[in-house]
């Protein structure tokens, strides 16, 4: 009952800010852009080292399946099960005592009740890969794999977790190189219809959320100047030290630096579009994925069933140093649409979409932007 009621209310607040979109149910090339079809929800998108392999979270359908991990193999387009799949339950039912993470994690994660949301891979100072995913369903958590390769093949084992704070519904993650975390908080409950007035301040472009960092001495503290409208995606130059989130709801990309006395100086710049994750390209610019048409649009996409929401969006480059911004794609949603991620492999580009069932790709065309 209470999910029938969360979607007429999204339903309303989509219809009531301009309506819902049309859906893509075609799954054929447009615009320049493929389309790679037959998954559930791709939101949020890591590549494995070697560019074989991309490591997909799959978000659950609204009062439908729950959520999954998944490997896409670029060349043939394969899709394995890595979490839930056979033998993960048992795999995570061995590791009772979490090595990763916060030392009070309860446990492994719930597969019937898994919904992961951003993700980030990161190897460690022993050449392990890690796999952060904030996960919703059953409890809000940062959970955390270790990645394998067993000939040549993705494997995931759970190893741990950190519970988000009271009240602080994640978007996506970043692990850091000494162990801690960073999350987005884009607004205050995962419970509906509790984040409608959320929803409501993001429309009106005002603050919902911030940056959280975690560390496993210290526990979690909010960072100062980090908060914005529904904080989204977030990267981290860890040799300048600096802070990348995406501010959802003000159309914007917010820069934090350290300043030398212990707090952050801030900087932005506007994009053209509703910006969700973040990645690094592979000249160290950061790419941005993010919707036109606005905040209601969007919305609207929670009320298409099957199919991709035909949401156009854009992909932009932008220099770390200098905030430049460059248009990569601007696409119409004629082959993918409601992009949510973007990642580059050997100069090709994967988008993800949190409202769909495919991953667009496309080649660059021109020079990488300068990075980090």
């Amino acid at each position: 009952m209470r999910t029938t009621v969360c979607i007429a209310l999204l339903c309303w607040l989509a219809l009531a800010c301009g309506g819902a979109p049309d859906k893509l149910s075609d799954c054929i090339p447009a615009d320049g852009v493929t389309p790679i079809c037959g998954l559930q929800n791709p939101e949020d998108l890591a590549v494995l080292p070697g560019g074989e392999w991309l490591i997909v979270s799959q978000m659950a359908e609204p009062g439908g399946s729950s959520g999954s991990l998944v490997g896409l193999r670029i060349v043939d387009g394969e899709v394995i099960e890595l979490f839930p799949a056979a033998g993960s339950a048992a795999a995570a039912a061995a590791a009772r005592h979490p090595t990763w993470g916060a030392a009070d994690c309860p446990g492994p994660p719930d597969a019937a009740a898994f919904a992961p949301h951003g993700i980030d891979l990161h190897s460690d100072a022993n050449g392990d890969l890690r796999l952060a995913v904030v996960r919703h369903g059953g409890r809000e958590a940062i959970e955390l794999f270790e990645i394998t390769t067993p000939g040549g093949r993705p494997s995931l084992t759970w190893r741990g977790c950190v519970e988000t704070p009271p009240k602080v519904w994640a978007n996506d993650v970043v692990a850091l190189a000494n162990g801690g975390l960073m999350v987005t908080k884009m607004m205050s409950s995962s419970e509906f219809p509790a984040a409608l007035p959320g929803l409501v301040r993001i429309l009106l472009g005002r603050e919902t959320g911030g940056v959280y960092e975690w560390r496993r001495e210290a526990g979690w503290r909010e960072l100062e100047g980090g908060r914005g409208s529904g904080p989204n995606g977030i990267a981290v130059d860890s040799a300048a030290g600096e802070v990348y989130f995406s501010e959802w709801g003000s159309r914007r990309l917010t820069r934090l630096r350290p300043d030398g006395a212990g707090g952050w100086q801030r900087d932005s710049v506007a994009l053209p579009h509703n910006p969700d994750n973040l990645s690094w390209s592979e000249s160290g610019a950061l790419l941005v994925a993010g919707q036109s048409g606005g905040v209601g649009d969007a919305i609207g996409c929670g009320s298409v069933e099957g199919g991709t929401c035909a949401l156009p969006f854009s992909i932009v480059e932008v220099d770390p140093r200098s905030l430049e911004t460059r248009v990569l794609l601007d696409h119409p949603a004629t082959a993918t649409g409601a992009a949510s991620s973007v990642v580059e492999v050997d100069g090709e580009f994967f988008i993800g979409t949190f409202a769909g069932d495919r991953i667009g790709r496309f080649s660059r065309v021109g020079s990488p932007m300068p990075g980090k």
